[in-house]
């Protein structure tokens, strides 16, 4: 009877909001996830001249609206990996490891105990994302922007949504998949999933416009986004199938096996019901070969990331230390961080300009945009005339007030160093991250980080696998 009638708060207990130190932890993690969205929100405010600007201005805006859009996506993210870390005690996975069976046997009803769990996780999941909501919004005040409450609720209701369909997901498949890892990853997947139907239903396009999530009909509005019809129509599958399953597999006792490795020499059979033939358990065997997957993953993904991220340094280094007459030249082309909008909208502020490295020979065609040097300063404009062995360049984008054809002038053929031949805005913007003190850390910190310690960080994945 003591069970039955503290159910719930063992669950509670299990989602660490009962006791105090797990709510302190709660809290914690609450102020970590608003303190990272805060956090990121500046480092988008470095890169308001690239192309994120452009692609993602909901980011960019100086608003409330963009610290708490960060912020739900952030506590979409970190709630995963949440969820990821702590399986075991949130999820169903206990009822495999028989620790209902006795109690089932004993008449408790499975049903409630289904709703005492999933109850649990959900005030586990709205203590730490309404904390953290308002804990962005307490740190968006000290930027003194204009408070306009009409999309808070919205984008607070929009994510809370989110997170309680990772969560039944989460808990569906852990019903299902026996193995703990496999599951850590389809909650992974669940997240992934989630994203991909909010893009193809259109979800995004409303809640990245801060004039229609002022008003929480839009929300609503299945005309609209039909993402909200469907994830209500996924909440309500998965509550069914977790009421009819886990009273099933409560039913019965499992038996650990998967807890132990076979020694090489011996072997478990089972008997098929529907053939009556034997077949063989290589457990042992199939615990070692995904073990050595994992090894080998895990060492793989650490060596690709350790020298892409060296490899780029030396580029941001090398083009940092381009100078007129000795620009960096790749396979032919010289690569140019341009800082004017001057050329726009052929080559925006910013971005990764590469031009193609020409010598005498080189034919240059009126129209064509190159990259000539004058006083030892690198300049890019357009070639609108040709005399001789002369070019009459200008600019394609004049400043407003300006006289237009002021900066008309008159370059030698052998002032020219290259041709433009194309642009990659998502590469000057990274370029441009890189440059900041956040990205020096990240691109130069991490990678030594992972490269003295990567056996300690192998060591960890063993043992958790």
């Amino acid at each position: 009877m003591i069970y039955r009638n503290s159910y719930f708060k063992k669950e509670l207990r299990q989602a660490y909001t009962e006791n105090k130190a797990g709510t302190n932890r709660k809290m914690v993690f609450a102020f970590f996830m608003g303190l990272i969205s805060f956090a990121l929100y500046f480092v988008f405010q470095t890169l308001q001249e690239s192309v994120l600007s452009d692609v993602a201005p909901e980011i960019m805006q100086p608003s409330f609206f963009s610290t708490v859009y960060i912020y739900i996506h952030i506590a979409f993210i970190l709630n995963t990996v949440y969820f990821i870390i702590y399986y075991d005690y949130l999820f169903f996975s206990e009822i495999r490891k028989n620790s209902w069976y006795l109690l089932v046997q004993m008449r408790y009803n499975p049903v409630m105990m289904i709703f005492s769990k999933f109850s649990a996780l959900l005030c586990s999941v709205f203590l730490i994302y309404t904390v953290g909501f308002a804990f962005t919004v307490f740190l968006t005040i000290f930027l003194k922007y204009a408070f306009i409450f009409a999309y808070l609720p919205v984008l607070y209701l929009a994510g809370f949504i989110d997170l309680t369909l990772i969560s039944v997901l989460s808990l569906t498949f852990s019903l299902y998949v026996k193995n703990v890892i496999n599951a850590q990853y389809l909650t992974a997947f669940s997240a992934g999933l989630i994203i991909v139907l909010k893009i193809a239903l259109g979800n995004y396009k409303i809640l990245s416009n801060r004039i229609s999530m002022q008003d929480i009909n839009n929300l609503f509005n299945f005309k609209l986004s039909l993402y909200l019809p469907v994830a209500a129509l996924m909440l309500l599958i998965c509550c069914m199938i977790c009421v009819i399953r886990a009273r099933e597999v409560a039913k019965y006792y499992n038996l650990p096996i998967n807890d132990y490795v076979m020694p090489s020499d011996v072997s478990v059979v089972r008997i098929d019901s529907g053939t009556g033939k034997w077949k063989s358990v290589n457990n042992g065997e199939n615990t070692m070969i995904r073990r050595k997957i994992l090894n080998t993953v895990t060492t793989a993904s650490l060596i690709v990331f350790i020298c892409s991220a060296l490899v780029f340094n030396v580029f941001i280094i090398l083009i940092n230390a381009s100078t007129p007459g000795s620009e960096v030249v790749i396979r032919g082309a010289i690569p140019f961080i341009f800082k004017s909008d001057t050329m726009a909208p052929a080559i925006m502020l910013n971005d990764l300009a590469y031009f193609r490295k020409i010598d005498s020979t080189s034919e240059i065609k009126t129209g064509q945009i190159i990259l000539f040097e004058e006083s030892n300063v690198i300049y890019v404009e357009r070639v609108i005339e040709r005399k001789g062995n002369e070019f009459k360049v200008d600019i394609d984008n004049y400043p407003p007030m300006s006289q237009p054809g002021a900066m008309i002038k008159t370059v030698p053929r052998q002032a020219v160093h290259g041709v433009y031949s194309g642009r990659n805005r998502w590469l000057g913007a990274l370029i441009l991250f890189a440059n900041t003190i956040i990205g020096r850390l990240l691109f130069l910190l991490l990678p030594a980080v992972l490269l003295f310690y990567n056996r300690q960080i192998i060591g960890i994945f063993k043992r958790k696998s």
